[in-house]
């Protein structure tokens, strides 16, 4: 992970990873609603995410959940607290933390009928369907800059004429 990630103070980071995380989960959640809507009308009730019910009290429960997973991605992605955790390891803490942190505002919040089998499996589906995705663009996103740091070490050796 980067050094600079430390020198960045922890407020600025946990806004950033809060705006990224509000945002993709209202996306998230609308497109997963259009698909409800279009493909299933008659399970639209399933739960209160796709329903047009008091949307702002909705929408403070999904900041107040955004903030708790950004303060998760802070902990556990960023070198600021683990230094020597592996990759993996933080990525499944970080699978695990999403999963219970989302469970939890589900029951207490009641985003869905815990007593439907159907939706309760579909909540899990989708929640795994959504953190591989995540990880899927993490994990490119790496990969694009690792690649651009080893083009730059390679210009930076051949103006210096450098072999290593």
């Amino acid at each position: 992970m980067d050094n600079e990630q430390v020198k960045k103070p922890f407020i600025l980071e946990l806004m950033r990873n809060f705006t990224t995380v509000f945002s993709l989960s209202v996306l998230a959640i609308s497109f997963a609603g259009l698909l409800v809507i279009r493909s299933i009308p008659d399970e639209q009730h399933i739960t209160i995410l796709f329903t047009s019910g008091n949307v702002f009290i909705f929408i403070l429960q999904l900041a107040v959940f955004s903030l708790v997973l950004a303060f998760f991605c802070i902990l556990l992605v960023t070198e600021r607290f683990f230094y020597k955790m592996r990759f993996w390891l933080r990525l499944l803490f970080l699978f695990l933390s999403t999963l219970l942190t989302f469970s939890g505002f589900a029951i207490i919040f009641k985003w869905f009928p815990m007593n439907n089998l159907q939706t309760l499996l579909g909540f899990i589906i989708c929640t795994i369907i959504c953190y591989v995705f995540s990880v899927c663009l993490t994990l490119f996103k790496y990969r694009l800059e690792g690649k651009k740091y080893d083009k730059l070490l390679a210009n930076y050796k051949t103006r210096r004429n450098i072999s290593i």
